[in-house]
């Protein structure tokens, strides 16, 4: 998750958030049929579940499964937020799949902790894979999920996993989608250099690859940019793992964070993943045409979004640059909140379904104007109303957030 900046005081940007592990976020998608799992990993008296958020299309299946898997935000890892990542959800429900989130040991409300395995990349990928495998294990079990086809995808971290996965022989997998995956170390440290460290994890996981994948990084990718992205396809399509890279053009100031938003994929990914999906035997056509985004809100007539000059007179200088930023670089959903009457200025970008950036956003103001917030701008639409009573459609009351992860 990405902190756009902080500024003292009472301002507060951001593009993706995480809140403390005992909030349980915005409300389900009922519409999605979403529902959070605890999976028995490892039963006994020193096993762990593992928090699992699915999806499922109506009806009784069995469904195709796709398994996402999370990335791995900067510092510890159970403060992580459960992953949901509702815009993809949506489209692999059109397409028929129940879709799968496991959050791996010790990140959200799974339980255990993060293995951590100093210099040794590859086996930290293996033991993120051993959390992902036993999920799909259990998930099998169920009689909605057709185990004979199963995609694994995933993001950073995430990414980096599903390529450990693609090593084994898991009933059913038919293909890995990769998004910017691996594990970035800020800093080196005596005896561990991360450079050569991944690059050596990506041949590992290359030489005993089972399944193919696909991969997309981006060319302002903030961790792994095209030199990086490119000598990790090397590595490990010559040891022998059967890979195709994707490199696609900047995509707006990270591309890291391409995936999960609506633009990259409908114009950089699923162009690419669906052929690929469909020669690995993968369903791709839409056949639930329901699932889609919740209404959009109608504009108050307060201001149209590009009037930077109507935002509330208490909105101050910098406040006003950030927001022309907003509405000209952020990718949708994006949501702006404002203090209704003193300092404090969120936003929030490319995170999940309008009605999960608008708690996130509130949620986000609140915390640094210590009183209830208002949301100013929704996707392309101002919905701060006209001088009246605030209402409860623009207004919530969250717990205070805590510091968003870099």
């Amino acid at each position: 998750m990405n902190l756009a900046r902080f500024a003292i005081p009472l301002f507060l940007l951001a593009s993706l958030c995480a809140h403390a592990a005992d909030d349980d976020g915005p409300p389900l998608r009922k519409d999605l049929n979403e529902q959070v799992l605890m999976l028995p990993a490892k039963p006994g008296i020193f096993g762990f579940d593992l928090e699992t958020t699915l999806y499922k299309p109506d009806g009784p299946g069995p469904f195709p499964l796709v398994v996402i898997n999370h990335g791995k935000n900067f510092g510890q890892t159970y403060y992580q937020d459960r992953v949901r990542y509702t815009v993809m959800a949506q489209e692999f429900l059109k397409r028929g799949y129940i879709v799968a989130l496991p959050m791996r040991r010790g990140f959200g409300k799974s339980g255990s902790s993060y293995p951590f395995e100093g210099c040794n990349l590859a086996q930290d990928a293996r033991n993120q894979a051993d959390d992902v495998a036993k999920a799909i294990e259990l998930l099998r079990q169920r009689p909605d999920v057709d185990g004979s086809r199963i995609l694994v995808m995933g993001q950073s971290h995430g990414g980096f996993t599903s390529l450990a996965l693609a090593e084994r022989n898991i009933p059913g997998m038919k293909a890995v989608l990769n998004f910017a995956g691996g594990l970035y170390y800020s800093q080196d440290w005596p005896g561990c250099t991360w450079e050569p460290s991944i690059n050596s994890a990506f041949e590992a996981l290359g030489k005993d690859a089972k399944v193919d994948s696909l991969w997309f990084y981006g060319e302002n990718d903030s961790l792994f940019p095209p030199r990086i992205a490119q000598s990790f396809f090397t590595r490990y399509t010559k040891a022998g793992g059967r890979a195709e890279l994707v490199s696609f053009p900047a995509f707006r100031q990270n591309a890291h964070l391409m995936f999960g938003t609506r633009e990259g994929f409908e114009n950089i990914w699923w162009p690419k993943a669906e052929p690929f999906l469909k020669a690995h035997g993968l369903p791709t056509a839409v056949i639930n045409p329901q699932y889609v985004d919740p209404p959009a809100p109608k504009p108050s007539g307060y201001a149209e979004m590009t009037n930077v000059d109507a935002l509330p007179k208490h909105v101050n200088d910098e406040s006003r640059a950030e927001y022309r930023k907003v509405i000209t670089d952020q990718p949708s959903p994006r949501v702006v909140a404002l203090n209704p009457d003193g300092p404090g200025f969120a936003f929030l970008s490319g995170y999940g379904d309008s009605g999960a950036a608008r708690y996130y956003a509130l949620k986000m103001c609140q915390s640094v104007a210590r009183k209830p917030c208002q949301i100013y701008l929704l996707d392309d639409v101002v919905i701060w109303p006209k001088p009246a009573a605030v209402t409860s459609e623009t207004t919530a009351t969250a717990k205070p957030a805590s510091a968003p992860e870099s």
